[in-house]
């Protein structure tokens, strides 16, 4: 894949509020990829972001992207893939743990397609955790609804919260149903731990492709993850051992901390 209108749009929106980061790493060398008819809305939200460029400003004569990420603040900007077929200046596959030679100081990690494609997703995402800095940012544009046959899986808003969150500790700035194209308005999606229940989409999904966008950081409580359990699953068998009077039980315990963790999000 490669950076569209939508995801231009959500990083260019990321840099002004939240700073590019001084190194940045593209998961698999990602292309440029907006519609001619698209750039006028782009060079508008720079205007409004008071960003002195235009969209002119952030593409490069190969297609790719490096000049992009600079042109927003990077410093040092990486592609990490499989093989070096587009070009990528950093060779590993991700279904393997990164080894020690690999840079593991990035502000900013970008998925931008690529984490659908690995099948060993727990590694994958291992591995990104392990690649960020402290206080360093993934942000990730994965595909979702009618997205059939892309890669090896869909992902869903539990990634965001059932493991990066709960499993991992991480701040989420922003997860959100991105319409891949302007016609529907993006979505915000909250966390499931705030209410109990599944966020629910029917009635709200757009009938085009649409992506699971997210934005999460490695704050000061962040760690490894050695766990990760659906979040409204987690509420149900908290509920059950607090009806059995096993208020210390596992489950009560994980449903509290991640209710605090929700209720502390919203507040903040």
């Amino acid at each position: 894949m490669g950076i569209d209108y939508s995801s231009a749009k959500k990083l260019i929106r990321h840099a002004s509020e939240h700073g590019m980061g001084q190194r940045v790493l593209m998961l698999g060398r990602q292309r440029m990829q907006v519609k001619d008819r698209l750039v006028p809305a782009l060079d508008r939200l720079l205007d409004e972001l008071k960003l002195d460029m235009t969209f002119a400003d952030l593409q490069q004569e190969d297609g790719y992207t490096e000049t992009f990420f600079k042109a927003l603040g990077a410093t040092t900007v990486d592609s990490l893939d499989i093989s070096d077929f587009e070009g990528a200046n950093l060779i590993h596959d991700l279904n393997a743990p990164v080894p020690d030679d690999l840079p593991r100081d990035y502000d900013l990690v970008f998925d931008g397609g690529t984490t659908e494609h690995i099948f060993d997703v727990a590694t994958c995402m291992d591995n990104l955790n392990t690649l960020l800095a402290p206080n360093g940012m993934l942000c990730a544009c994965s595909p979702g609804n009618n997205w059939f046959a892309h890669g090896f899986y869909q992902f869903g808003p539990e990634l965001v919260y059932g493991y990066w969150k709960h499993g991992c500790g991480f701040d989420v700035l922003d997860c959100v149903m991105l319409p891949e194209m302007p016609r529907d308005k993006e979505l915000a999606i909250p966390d499931p731990a705030s209410k109990g229940t599944r966020p629910r989409m029917r009635g709200k999904m757009p009938n085009q492709r649409v992506y699971l966008y997210y934005e999460v950081r490695k704050g000061a409580q962040a760690h490894r993850w050695n766990r990760a359990l659906q979040t409204d699953y987690v509420r149900k068998w908290g509920d059950h051992e607090v009806a059995s009077d096993k208020d210390d039980g596992e489950f009560a315990e994980m449903r509290r901390a991640q209710t605090q963790a929700a209720s502390k999000a919203e507040t903040s």
